[in-house]
């Protein structure tokens, strides 16, 4: 970054917006003013910043076509400056919002470009994050095995404090090992919920939730949550109090969390968890209810591989 002020009040904003303090619309309006100031002064890198933290917000609320653009400019103007860690971050959120899209050909060009060029730069934080956004792609096409082997590593790897890079605050190193812990628990409770070994899907839903408890934004709450619900239907014996046994209270939860910032993918995926959750409790016109809803926002916001998965889920009503 070129200003140190400019980064911090961008950071500020962006974590007001992920803690729910800050709406969708104020974050928007302040992140454009920002972005014409840098541009105004020359400051390339700074607009660059500013530009990636615009696809991050745009990218939660499911506006993926704009997302995408953002990162691509974001990537543009990085190369601009030759700050070639930057490019490969870039890189991987294009990469990782094609797959929330559902187009896993392109999301994979892209995850292999950013590893290549995490290995290149022999930045483990990189490296750690691509591997992880392509496993999840992998478990999303029913490759579980090499998603387990890939996550289990990448999750031990994160036990290890990351070097800091040159410029980058180590705070910001920390938090970010932190949320990449997080997605990787969140994404092992998913992957052994998916196989069966429930015992290990309640471990990892459970680390979700302490790891998102520390770090207290709405996002990673809101993930913690609906985990908890997909697991606690399955669960055995009902959880030790102060837990709940309700799924639909974690559903709840976590839907509540992420409209706090308009995260409108992640909420739609939520109804689906919950309308398969309700399924499975025999509740079949309130599982079909969540189900429609699920479908029409996986429809409105282009999440084909969602909405495939919502249609035959919808089938096992019949």
């Amino acid at each position: 970054m070129e200003d140190d002020n400019l980064q911090q009040h961008s950071t500020a904003l962006l974590t007001a917006w992920e803690d729910g303090t800050l709406s969708y619309h104020d974050a928007i309006v302040q992140f454009n003013a920002l972005r014409g100031e840098a541009q105004t002064r020359g400051q390339t890198e700074d607009e660059a910043f500013l530009e990636s933290r615009l696809g991050v917000i745009e990218g939660y609320r499911g506006n993926y076509v704009g997302s995408i653009a953002h990162f691509e400019r974001a990537r543009d103007l990085y190369l601009r400056a030759n700050n070639r860690r930057q490019v490969a971050t870039c890189t991987l959120n294009i990469g990782e919002t094609y797959r929330l899209k559902g187009n896993f050909a392109r999301a994979r060009q892209y995850f292999r470009i950013g590893l290549d060029a995490a290995v290149e730069l022999g930045d483990r934080e990189l490296q750690v994050l691509a591997r992880t956004n392509e496993s999840q792609m992998m478990l999303s096409q029913g490759n579980a095995a090499q998603a387990e082997a890939n996550l289990r590593e990448c999750y031990a790897l994160c036990e290890e404090p990351f070097p800091v890079p040159p410029g980058v605050p180590p705070e910001v190193v920390v938090r970010n090992q932190l949320d990449q812990r997080a997605d990787i628990a969140h994404a092992l409770a998913t992957l052994y919920l998916d196989s069966g070994d429930i015992e290990q899907a309640w471990y990892f839903a459970q680390e979700g939730l302490k790891l998102a408890t520390l770090l207290q934004t709405d996002l990673r709450i809101g993930f913690a949550y609906r985990a908890l619900g997909e697991v606690v239907t399955v669960l055995e014996h009902p959880p030790e109090p102060p837990l709940s046994s309700d799924p639909d209270h974690y559903f709840s939860e976590s839907i509540a969390r992420f409209k706090a910032v308009n995260a409108e993918g992640e909420t739609s995926r939520t109804l689906f968890a919950q309308g398969r959750s309700l399924r499975r409790r025999g509740r079949q016109t309130q599982a079909a209810r969540k189900l429609h809803q699920a479908m029409i926002m996986f429809s409105r916001l282009g999440m084909v591989d969602d909405a495939a998965k919502a249609a035959e889920e919808q089938l096992k009503l019949l």
